[in-house]
């Protein structure tokens, strides 16, 4: 019914197709909220101690029994392994495809073995982390069928910026000793080295900061880094006025918001949170967007005083060992589902 084979590179028939089915998944999930598979990941190979593998799925045009319908791809899988064996996995399935069984079948013919010789379909893969956004029926029956265990969540949060919902956004002071100047675009060497300075002193598991150097690598948007009275970065929070289709209405993002160690608990979260709404309502944004842990109880509630509502909410599914706890990743490309944020 389907046929599939790994390759480290995909040729460039199936590369055309594989680009044009991330496309059509990214338009048709976008007001659902989904994460998109970046294109840059369709044509990655591995690198430095990194082992990406391809795995387009092929059935005939339709689903049809006839040997002579046309195969087209009808799925697509991108496995990314580090130096310890740990891989992660990205799949999507053409709109056109959806709830016919094509995941069931996939898991049914490959398996999840992780302790073979040679890991997981000896791609090296000793063990595997996939990320299922906004509770998708689908990835919770094929979860249970094969029992998967959900090792993490994330929650998608929006707060209205304008219109007969908004509330107002208080009037903020950055916390004695602390500055805050104007944002400047993603990409500026200046803001390259503030947001390093910040990673470095921001005591992040090493996941979570390979995650958000990948998705500022990708990124657009625009940063606002806050420095204390020694001229240290202290933190930053990054913003994407693009805007997008949510809820029927024009929706932008907070991408990521990071402190370093010292300067948490003293207003600056909040702060900078509160000039980046601002920033986002004054490019054209009738929402705005953000993600963040459930288990992180300051982002929580900060994100409940200021009038954030929990939208959707995100699993993280597991096969195998994994010595640390999930961390989110997201290809943003205006992107992996509007730009879908993360608050650390």
């Amino acid at each position: 019914m389907i046929s599939y084979q790994w390759c480290s590179e995909l040729d460039s028939g199936d590369r055309d197709e594989v680009l044009a089915l991330v496309a059509a998944a990214a338009e048709y999930d976008e007001e659902a909220g989904f994460s998109r598979i970046h294109p840059g990941d369709v044509t990655s190979t591995s690198r430095d101690g990194v082992r990406v593998s391809h795995l387009p799925i092929k059935a005939r045009k339709d689903l049809s029994a006839r040997d002579d319908a046309p195969l087209v791809i009808v799925a697509y899988l991108h496995l990314q392994v580090d130096g310890e064996g740990l891989g992660t996995v990205q799949f999507v399935v053409h709109p056109d495809y959806r709830s016919r069984g094509v995941a069931t079948m996939l898991v049914e013919e490959i398996g999840l073995g992780t302790t073979a010789d040679g890991g997981w379909e000896r791609t090296g893969a000793v063990a595997l982390r996939c990320w299922a956004y906004s509770t998708h029926p689908a990835s919770e029956r094929l979860a249970r069928r094969f029992g998967i265990p959900a090792v993490g969540r994330l929650w998608t949060l929006f707060r209205h910026l304008s219109g007969p919902f908004a509330i107002p956004l208080d009037e903020v002071a950055a916390p004695e000793g602390i500055t805050t100047g104007d944002a400047h675009p993603l990409g500026d060497p200046a803001v390259s080295r503030a947001i390093d300075e910040v990673l470095d002193a921001a005591s992040l598991v090493p996941a979570q900061r390979e995650r958000l150097a990948d998705e500022i690598r990708l990124g657009s948007g625009n940063v606002l880094v806050a420095t204390d009275s020694s001229g240290a970065k202290v933190g930053f929070v990054w913003s994407d006025p693009a805007l997008s289709t949510h809820l029927e209405l024009d929706a932008a993002s907070v991408r990521a918001l990071v402190l370093t160690e010292t300067a948490r608990g003293a207003g600056l979260g909040m702060t900078l949170l509160t000039m980046a709404l601002g920033a986002l309502r004054d490019a054209g944004a009738q929402i705005a967007l953000i993600r963040i842990d459930p288990d992180d109880a300051g982002a929580v509630r900060m994100c409940r005083l200021m009038a954030f509502e929990q939208e959707g909410e995100h699993s993280c599914y597991q096969v195998g060992e994994w010595a640390e706890a999930p961390s989110f990743r997201v290809r943003p490309g205006e992107t992996s589902d509007e730009s879908c944020p993360t608050l650390t």
